[in-house]
């Protein structure tokens, strides 16, 4: 399984900076993903619907966003030693360009 473990993920979207611990995880061969963004105090839900593995360090994701309720979220992940980089797709907000660092 690719990228297990917490990220310190640097999120910018305009308005907005965040830095969520992304903590990916693995039940029963099942990818898990909590999002802990300690600075609004919030950790939203993600219900995973589809996580494909490419090339040997990249991760596709589809996803639900209850809190949201803004239809399928996607997103693509790329792990490369220690850090990755990557883009989420999230209706009603476009694309939103992502980094991140392992801390656990």
């Amino acid at each position: 399984m690719i990228g297990l473990g917490k990220w310190k993920m640097d999120v910018s979207i305009p308005f907005l900076k965040a830095d969520p611990i992304l903590t990916i995880g693995e039940k029963n061969g099942k990818y898990e993903f909590t999002v802990d963004a300690q600075g609004f105090g919030i950790t939203p839900s993600l219900n995973l619907t589809d996580v494909r593995e490419e090339n040997g360090n990249t991760l596709r994701i589809k996803a639900q966003i209850p809190m949201l309720n803004v239809g399928e979220a996607s997103g693509v992940l790329t792990f490369e030693g220690t850090f990755c980089r990557g883009e989420l797709e999230v209706p009603m907000m476009g694309k939103i360009a992502v980094k991140g660092e392992r801390v656990g």
